[in-house]
């Protein structure tokens, strides 16, 4: 009989124990899925309810691009670069103290900023991030990346952070931008402002701060539970801001600032065209770069503790006795008003004296200048002359000549922060001197005044606008840093047209002549005061030295100018223009305490004008030079 398979052999139980163990199992399984269910539904409810709420849908405005700066040439001389900033969103940070000591240790965040941080956070909205930091180098982001897990409300952004690649060179013409604070927050308009971290603060950018911003856009964004973005969604793009195109010229702008070597004073170009500034340096100064990533208290008070003022804008704001400066202003008006006659001649003998009056009033050549005409008494800067010449006017004439070339005055120029120096008058004296002895106008005041001394200050801004109308034969125009403003949607240019503030006497082309020639003879003359520049340029051009003293010296001051301590020295002034029968560019130079003004400031303005007439000078200015 045949033998059946082994497989054949199986009892029915052991069947029934199978299908018995495969039902108990699978019941226990199901038990422990119910199990599960019934645990995350009941007892973890709240805790993945709380998730679920995290992962929060949030409007969000989008930062615009602040438009950018360029100069005449149309190069960028302010920039905006992608950078990265840690931000913190107070409403989901549970120690807020605890968690900048904790990025403080990681070394992610100055332990010195915490009170400031903690004082932003309380004045910000809770649902609003904050930067906690700006300019984050790599090695700092690669550090946050690792610990990021730890610091719930803080994260990463990425940016447009402004950027100056001129420096120290632009920074009182082009000025900076610095984050919001909670005070600018309190005066700006909440819908101007909404996503904006900086808002300009001086120069161009305080001044153009609505032009250069833009408009935010908008966004939805879901975020977990920890504040992480999850997804976006944007819903409004963001309107660029509009970018200026400037009259300054970056490299002239540079090497301004490079001649100056520190040196405290200020250089302004102006071309008498059309009142457009190719240069506006105040020396020293800082780096803007310095507030765009965050400075801190203390480092923001060393600069305002520094004795050579880096953060005053000596071009605008800063005011200086004029010294002989003025003297072609006041020589032309002589000529004008009928004081002087071209050929007249004075002897001048070291001194003057007032009629009646025992004090006696040097000239800088002690030994005197001898029979000086108008022409010569401009040339070698004949302080005897100018006296006279002021006692004939009297202070009337002196005020209403000075006037007439815009000193006393703003000269309007599109930045904030211009002081307008003073033109003195007997009614001035009077209202700002409240010792009676001291109020009325005495004869002396208006011989002092004659040389650029005594109360009459001027800024280096006015000094280059009224050298420019020398330039111009008397017609003014105002000042002007920009040239044209680039709307960013169309690219289409506005441009700003010169604006003419004033017309001197025209028609009065024999007395122009008579002291422009008289300026061309103070560089290029065989006595000129700065007849050693002269000998070193190719062309000709129209100056005047000048120096004004920072102390008054007693009669008989025998002292040294090296003997002097440095800050008490005299105030070093140059002005000029070139070419002198085509001119495009006026320029003032002033370095304190740098002595006379055929010293350094001379030094400083010829170089420049060499720089710039290489390039924009008339085609045929080298043939009238040769």
């Amino acid at each position: 009989m045949a033998t059946r398979p082994a497989s054949q052999h199986v009892e029915p139980g052991t069947l029934v124990r199978r299908a018995t163990y495969m039902v108990f199992l699978l019941g226990l399984l199901t038990c422990v899925l119910l199990a599960r269910l019934s645990y995350l539904q009941l007892i973890q409810h709240g805790y993945y309810a709380g998730q679920a709420l995290g992962n929060q849908v949030q409007g969000r405005k989008v930062a615009p691009r602040r438009g950018v700066i360029l100069d005449r040439n149309g190069e960028v001389i302010v920039a905006n670069r992608a950078g990265f900033r840690l931000t913190l969103v107070p409403e989901q940070v549970d120690d807020l103290a605890g968690t900048l000591e904790r990025l403080a240790h990681s070394g992610i965040l100055d332990a010195n900023t915490q009170p400031e941080l903690i004082e932003s956070s309380r004045r910000s909205q809770p649902f609003e991030a904050i930067p906690i930091r700006t300019r984050l180098s790599d090695e700092l982001v690669a550090r946050f990346a690792v610990v990021r897990h730890r610091f719930a409300g803080v994260d990463i952004e990425g940016l447009l952070l402004r950027e100056y690649p001129l420096g120290e060179a632009g920074a009182h013409g082009l000025g900076y931008v610095t984050a919001v604070s909670a005070e600018d927050k309190e005066r700006l308009e909440p819908e101007e402002y909404a996503g904006i971290s900086h808002l300009g603060k001086t120069g161009v950018e305080g001044s153009y701060e609505d032009y250069l911003r833009g408009s935010a856009g908008s966004e939805r964004v879901v975020t977990n539970a920890y504040g992480r973005p999850l997804s976006r969604t944007r819903e409004l793009e963001p309107e660029p801001g509009a970018d200026l195109l400037l009259a300054l010229d970056r490299n002239l702008q540079a090497e301004a600032y490079a001649v100056m070597d520190s040196r405290r004073g200020a250089v302004v170009a102006i071309d008498p065209r059309d009142g457009g500034v190719l240069v506006l340096v105040s020396s020293p100064a800082f780096d803007p770069n310095d507030f765009v990533a965050g400075m801190d208290s203390d480092s923001f008070a060393e600069l305002n503790r520094n004795t050579d003022r880096p953060m005053f804008n000596r071009a605008v704001r800063g005011t200086y006795p004029p010294g002989s400066t003025i003297k072609p202003m006041l020589a032309f008006s002589a000529l004008t008003a009928g004081h002087r006659e071209p050929d007249h001649t004075i002897n001048c003998w070291g001194s003057f004296r007032l009629p009646g009056s025992r004090r006696s009033f040097r000239d800088w050549k002690r030994e005197g200048h001898g029979a000086m005409s108008l022409h010569d008494a401009i040339e070698q800067s004949c302080d005897v002359y100018f006296y006279q010449l002021a006692r004939d006017m009297n202070v009337e004439g002196l005020h209403d000549s000075l006037v007439q070339f815009g000193f006393g005055t703003p000269t309007g120029l599109d930045v904030a922060g211009e002081r307008a120096g003073i033109v003195p008058s007997r009614a001035w004296k009077r209202a700002n001197f409240s010792d009676p002895a001291q109020q009325p106008w005495f004869p002396g005041d208006t011989v002092v005044a004659g040389i650029g001394q005594g109360y009459l200050t001027v800024t280096p801004l006015q000094l280059a606008q009224a050298v420019a109308q020398l330039a111009m034969r008397g017609r003014r125009y105002r000042p002007r840093l920009v040239e044209a403003i680039r709307d960013p949607a169309s690219g289409n240019l506005v441009r700003m047209p010169p604006v003419q503030t004033g017309t001197l006497a025209p028609e009065a082309e024999e007395h122009w002549r008579t002291v422009v020639d008289s300026m061309v003879a103070v560089v290029h003359g065989p006595r000129g005061t700065a007849r050693t520049t002269g000998a070193r340029l190719d062309f000709r051009i129209a100056g005047k030295t000048g120096t004004s003293q920072v102390r008054a010296m007693p009669q008989d001051d025998e002292e040294m100018p090296e003997e002097v301590e440095e800050r008490f020295r005299d105030h070093s002034l140059f002005v000029a223009f070139a070419p002198v029968h085509d001119p495009v560019i006026a320029i003032a130079v002033i370095v304190e305490n740098g002595g006379s003004g055929s010293g350094p400031a001379a030094e400083v303005a010829s170089r420049l004008l060499e720089t710039y007439l290489a390039g924009n000078a008339p085609p045929d200015l080298v043939a009238r030079a040769q």
